[in-house]
C-alpha cells in the first residue's frame, strides 16, 4: 500500500464518523422527539403576555411592564374552583414557591380571572393562597391568545418570564399523586430557570 493511499485511509477514518453522524442527525433523527430537560410543555414560539389583553384591579392593562423584575407562575381561572383548581393554586403554585428558598422572592403568583369568581373560589384565594396577584381577562381574548398552547386554557398554569414571554405550560389535576408530580416538574423547571438567570 502506497503512503498516499495510507494517508487517504487515515483521513477517511478520522473524518468518516463525523460525516456519518451529521447525515444520521440531519435525516434520521427528529429533534422534537429527543428527551428535553424541561418538564413542562415548552411553548414555541413564546406567547406575549400583552396578547391576552389582561386588566388589573384598576382597569389598567397588565402586561410585560407589570412582570418586569420577577418571574411569574400564572393560573387561568374560570368562575368555579374544583379539586384540580385548588390543587393547582395551592400545591403547584403556592407550595412550589415556598420550596424555592432564597429564590422564592424572585417569583410572583398571578391568577387570571376569565369570569367573576364564585364564593368558593373567592374564599379559597383569600384563605389559602393570599398574596396572589389577581387580574381580569376576557375569556375569548385569553383563549385565542393561548390557543397555540392549549385549546382550553382554564385550569392551566403557565410560566412567564420577566419580559412578559409565556414559555411553559402545565396542566392541573384532580389526583393528588398527579398534582404532586406536576408540582415537582414545575419546581425543577423553575430552579433550572432561576439558576441560569440574572433576574
Amino acid at each position: 500500500m502506497s503512503p498516499r493511499t495510507k494517508n487517504r485511509l487515515t483521513l477517511l477514518a478520522i473524518v468518516g464518523p463525523f460525516v456519518l453522524f451529521f447525515i444520521a442527525g440531519r435525516y434520521f433523527v427528529d429533534p422534537w422527539e429527543l428527551p428535553r430537560e424541561n418538564k413542562g410543555e415548552l411553548l414555541i414560539p413564546h406567547i406575549q403576555l400583552g396578547t391576552l389583553a389582561l386588566r388589573d384591579g384598576d382597569g389598567e392593562p397588565y402586561d410585560g411592564e407589570d412582570t418586569a423584575g420577577l418571574w411569574t407562575l400564572m393560573y387561568v381561572a374560570g368562575a368555579e374552583c374544583g379539586k384540580a383548581c385548588k390543587n393547582g393554586l395551592y400545591y403547584q403554585m403556592r407550595q412550589v414557591q415556598q420550596t424555592l428558598g432564597e429564590n422564592m422572592e424572585r417569583l410572583r403568583r398571578v391568577v387570571v380571572h376569565t369570569a367573576p369568581a364564585n364564593a368558593e373560589l373567592r374564599a379559597f384565594l383569600d384563605d389559602n393562597v393570599a398574596g396572589t396577584v389577581e387580574v381580569d381577562g376576557d375569556p375569548r381574548a385569553v383563549r385565542e391568545a393561548l390557543a397555540p398552547a392549549s385549546e382550553q386554557p382554564v385550569g392551566d398554569i403557565f410560566v412567564v418570564s420577566p419580559d412578559g414571554q409565556i414559555f411553559l405550560r402545565y396542566p392541573t389535576h384532580d389526583s393528588m399523586d398527579a398534582t404532586l408530580e406536576e408540582a415537582e416538574n414545575i419546581r425543577l423547571d423553575l430552579e433550572r430557570t432561576l439558576k441560569g438567570s440574572l433576574i
